[in-house]
C-alpha cells in the first residue's frame, strides 16, 4: 500500500498506542509510542484521502450483504488497524447508518473497540494492534523519525493550529495539511498547509469550537443596535455617538440624533444601515413574534424534522429568519410549512424561470390553498412597477426568499422595500464571493444553521464520493465523457455552462440539453423523464431531483466554490452514496482548482485521477 500524509495522517503506528481525548471540535489527538521518539496525528472521523478499492456502481443493494465478517476482512484489505462508517460506507457500497450497524454488531461480539472521536465522529479498532507495527515500518520509509524534536510535540498535541488575525471580528486559522480539521472557508491550501478564514457569519450559522472561540474575539461592536421603523437605536449617548461616527454621519445615510440613545435613519437608507450593522457584527433586527391569530392549522401532507421544528420555533419568534441549511435537507419543505401555517397571502421570490415552475408545482401538490401563494422571479420584481403591484393593500403577508445569495447588489436594496410582515430566505451557500454577505443576512433576517456533521450522523445526510479527472486536451475530455455516460448507472445530470458546448455535446450523448431557451414549463419534465440530461446554469439553484446518482461536471465557472458545492449537493442525500465527477484539463486544475475548497472545508474526500 503506498501511504502519503495526506492519506496516512490518521493511521495508528508503533507498538504502543497512547491515546488522548483532547478535543477542539472533533479533532482528538493520539500518540505513537515507538522505541526513544514519539509521534503525533490528528483525526476528526479517519475519513479523509484514504486510498480505496470502489466496488462496481452497478452492484446490487448491500443491506443485507454486508456481513459482519466482511468489515472485519476489510481491515486487512486496507491494511489499517482501524476504519470508520464513512469508509465502510464506501467500501461495501452501503448507507451511512448500515455501516454504522455492522460495525455496532462487532462491538456487541466483542470484535472491535469504539472511540469517540468527538464531534459525533468515532473510529473503529481490533483489538489486535500488529497492524501499526506495519504501518510504522513503511512510513520510516518516508520519515527518520529519529529526527522528530519530541519536546515539542505535547505543545502541537494541545494546539495543532495557529490563529492569526486578519481584520476586525476575522482570522485566520492555519492548519498542517495532514491535520483533517475545517472550519469556515477553505481560503487557500497546498500540500502542507491549509489556511481557514472564520469570522461574524461562521460564528452565526456554524458551530466554532470551544478551544477556538475561547481564544478570538467576534464581539458586536454595539452592545444593543436595533433597527426599527427607521430608527436606530443604541443602549446610551455614548454609542449613539459612536454609532454616528462608524456609520459616516449624513453621509452615511442618518439624518439625525434623537433621545439620548437613538438615531433618525434618512428614508430609503434603512437596509444599508442594517447592512453595515451587521458588517460591524450586531443583528439588529426587531423581533416580529408570530400570533396565534395569524396561525392555520397543522398541514396534515408536511412534515418537520428535529432541526425543522428548531427553525419553524425561531421564526415564530421573530418573524424573520435566513435558513442556511446543505443541499437536500428541507429548506424548500419547511417554507411550504411556513407558508401553510400563516394565514394570508404568500410570495416566493427565485432566481430562474426553472425554479418558479417548481415552486409551482410543489405549492399545488402539498398547499390546500394554492390561490393564496404566487410565485415571481428576482429580475421580475426588479422593474418598479412590478414591485409595487406587492405593496400596501397587495402587501404578502409572507415573503420567501428562496436563493437569496445569487442577487446582483444593488437588487437587495430595492427588495428590501418590499412591505411584508414576515421572511423567510433560504440558501446553502449564504456567502458572497464580492465580500457582501451582509446583504444576504439584511434582507432576511436572524440566522438558522445547521451542523453537518450532525446531519452526516444521523443520516439525513450524505457525502457524495468527488472524483476530480484530469486531462491534457478538452479533446481528451470530451471523448471521456462519452465513456463516463455508457459506464454510468443510474440518474445523471451533466453540467456545461457553454450553451455552444452544450448543444454539441448532447448531439455527441444523444440525449436532451436544458438551457435558458427551454420552455420553462418543459424544464422538470426532461429533468425527471430522461436518465441521462445535459444542464447549463439554469439547473444550478435550487432545483431539487431527488432521485439522481451521478453529478458531471463538464463546464464550469471559473473558480466559484459556492457553484462547486451547489452541484455537488445534487448527489448529497442520506438515501445512498451519490458520485459527484469534474473533469478537468490540466490548465483548468492550475487556475480554478480553488472551486474544490468548499467541498474540502466540508470534510469531503476528493480523488484525482489522470485519464488523458
Amino acid at each position: 500500500m503506498t501511504f502519503s500524509w495526506r492519506s496516512q495522517q490518521a493511521s495508528h503506528f508503533g507498538a504502543r498506542i497512547v491515546k488522548t481525548i483532547d478535543r477542539f471540535s472533533g479533532v482528538s489527538l493520539y500518540y505513537f509510542a515507538i522505541p526513544k521518539p514519539s509521534f503525533c496525528y490528528s483525526q476528526k472521523g479517519g475519513e479523509r484521502r484514504i486510498s480505496m478499492s470502489s466496488q462496481d456502481s452497478d452492484s446490487p443493494p448491500v443491506e443485507e450483504q454486508v456481513t459482519p465478517e466482511d468489515v472485519v476482512d476489510l481491515f486487512d484489505e486496507l491494511e489499517l488497524p482501524f476504519v470508520t462508517s464513512k469508509m465502510v460506507a464506501r467500501e461495501f457500497n452501503c448507507t451511512g447508518q448500515t455501516a454504522r450497524n455492522k460495525l455496532s454488531i462487532l462491538v456487541e461480539e466483542g470484535d472491535l473497540e469504539r472511540i469517540d472521536l468527538g464531534g459525533r465522529q468515532a473510529a473503529w479498532f481490533q483489538s489486535d494492534y500488529e497492524a501499526a507495527t506495519e504501518i510504522a515500518d513503511q512510513l520510516r520509509e518516508y520519515l527518520d523519525l529519529t529526527e522528530l524534536n519530541t519536546e515539542h510535540l505535547a505543545a502541537f498535541a494541545r494546539q495543532p493550529y495557529k490563529l492569526l488575525p486578519k481584520g476586525e471580528n476575522e482570522y485566520y486559522v492555519i492548519v498542517p495539511r495532514f491535520v483533517p480539521f475545517s472550519v469556515g472557508h477553505l481560503r487557500e491550501q497546498d500540500d502542507a498547509w491549509q489556511t481557514f478564514i472564520i469570522n461574524k457569519y461562521v460564528n452565526w450559522i456554524e458551530d466554532i469550537p470551544d478551544l477556538i472561540r475561547n481564544k478570538i474575539d467576534l464581539a458586536r461592536r454595539y452592545d444593543h443596535a436595533l433597527v426599527e421603523d427607521g430608527i436606530l437605536e443604541l443602549s446610551d449617548q455614548e454609542e449613539r455617538d459612536q454609532a454616528w461616527k462608524d456609520l459616516g454621519g449624513e453621509d452615511g445615510g442618518l439624518h439625525k440624533r434623537v433621545d439620548e440613545n437613538k438615531i433618525k435613519i434618512q428614508r430609503g437608507k434603512e437596509f444599508d444601515i442594517i447592512a453595515k450593522l451587521i458588517e460591524n457584527g450586531n443583528l439588529p433586527f426587531a423581533a416580529q413574534p408570530i400570533d396565534e391569530s395569524e396561525l392555520r392549522e397543522e398541514p396534515e401532507n408536511i412534515g418537520l424534522r428535529p432541526y425543522q421544528k428548531r427553525a419553524w420555533e425561531k421564526f415564530r419568534e421573530t418573524g424573520q429568519v435566513g435558513v442556511y441549511w446543505p443541499p437536500g435537507l428541507g429548506k424548500t419543505f419547511f417554507s411550504l410549512y411556513a407558508g401553510e401555517r400563516i394565514d394570508g397571502d404568500k410570495l416566493v421570490v427565485v432566481p430562474s424561470s426553472t425554479l418558479e415552475a417548481q415552486w409551482e408545482r410543489r405549492i399545488r401538490e402539498h398547499c390546500d390553498k394554492s390561490w393564496k401563494w404566487e410565485v415571481r422571479t428576482y429580475q421580475y420584481l426588479t422593474r418598479e412597477e412590478n414591485l409595487q403591484e406587492y405593496q400596501g393593500e397587495n402587501s404578502p403577508k409572507l415573503t420567501i426568499f428562496d436563493e437569496c445569495h445569487t442577487l446582483p447588489a444593488d437588487t437587495y436594496s430595492s427588495l428590501s422595500t418590499l412591505d411584508t410582515d414576515f421572511r423567510i430566505g433560504c440558501s446553502a451557500t449564504p456567502y458572497r464571493e464580492d465580500a457582501r454577505t451582509d446583504y444576504i443576512f439584511a434582507l432576511t433576517g436572524i440566522p438558522v444553521g445547521i451542523d453537518w456533521h450532525e446531519m452526516l450522523e444521523y443520516g439525513d445526510l450524505e457525502f457524495p464520493e468527488v472524483d476530480v479527472f484530469l486531462y491534457q486536451t478538452e479533446e481528451d475530455k470530451r471523448k471521456d465523457i462519452v465513456q463516463l455516460v455508457d459506464e454510468g448507472v443510474g440518474e445523471t445530470l451533466i453540467f456545461c455552462d457553454g450553451i455552444e458546448a452544450g448543444k454539441a455535446l448532447a448531439t455527441d450523448l444523444d440525449v436532451p440539453f436544458v438551457y435558458g431557451d427551454t420552455p420553462k414549463e418543459e424544464r422538470m419534465e426532461i429533468f425527471e423523464e430522461n436518465r441521462v440530461v445535459i444542464g447549463s446554469r439554469v439547473a444550478d439553484e435550487g432545483v431539487s431531483l431527488e432521485n439522481l446518482d451521478q453529478v458531471i461536471e463538464y463546464q464550469f465557472h471559473g473558480g466559484s466554490r459556492r457553484q462547486e458545492l451547489q452541484r455537488a449537493g445534487r448527489v448529497m442525500h442520506g438515501s445512498d452514496v451519490g458520485e459527484h465527477i469534474v473533469q478537468m484539463t490540466d490548465q483548468e486544475y492550475e487556475k480554478f482548482s480553488q472551486r474544490l475548497y468548499s467541498l474540502e472545508e466540508k470534510g469531503m474526500d476528493i480523488r484525482l485521477e489522470r485519464r488523458g
